[in-house]
């Protein structure tokens, strides 16, 4: 863990996002799709997720970016950037 007041590391936020469906494709997570990139938690919590489209123009990676944040937000992670 990073800090006392941060409860959750990197790996975590790879777990909770690997939970999170692909809207096209709801059997398969982001995380297997290769959407999500690379994930960064900060000493003071702050998390950076880098999320990449399947293909050019994908027009679902809104919803996906709002998932990401939703999922996120419920496990207690507050400052976030996509």
């Amino acid at each position: 863990m990073n800090s006392a007041a941060t409860s959750y590391d990197a790996a975590q936020v790879w777990d909770w996002l690997a939970a999170v469906a692909d809207p096209e494709i709801p059997v398969i997570s982001i995380v297997d799709l290769g959407i999500v990139r690379d994930v960064q938690v900060g000493v003071d919590g702050a998390c950076t997720v880098v999320i990449t489209p399947t293909y050019s123009g994908c027009p679902a990676m809104q919803v996906i970016a709002d998932a990401i944040s939703e999922a996120l937000r419920a496990h207690g992670v507050t400052r976030l950037s996509l």
